[in-house]
């Protein structure tokens, strides 16, 4: 998990981590994590305007 605060881009408010997942759908193979077969991503839901938001796990 990362301790990187991530902002909701559509009301400004800090999102929530909520999980952690495998993305399959990834064009870079320099993204593709070896063991799992895809990028590993960061799952952030809003709490006030709910908008649904990924990033690269670190």
């Amino acid at each position: 998990m990362s301790n990187r605060r991530m902002i909701c881009p559509k009301c400004g408010a800090e999102m929530n981590q909520h999980a952690t997942k495998i993305d399959y759908d990834v064009d870079d193979p320099a993204l593709i994590d070896p063991v799992f077969g895809g990028a590993i991503k960061e799952v952030h839901t809003c709490p006030k305007c709910g908008r649904t938001e990924l990033r690269a796990a670190e």
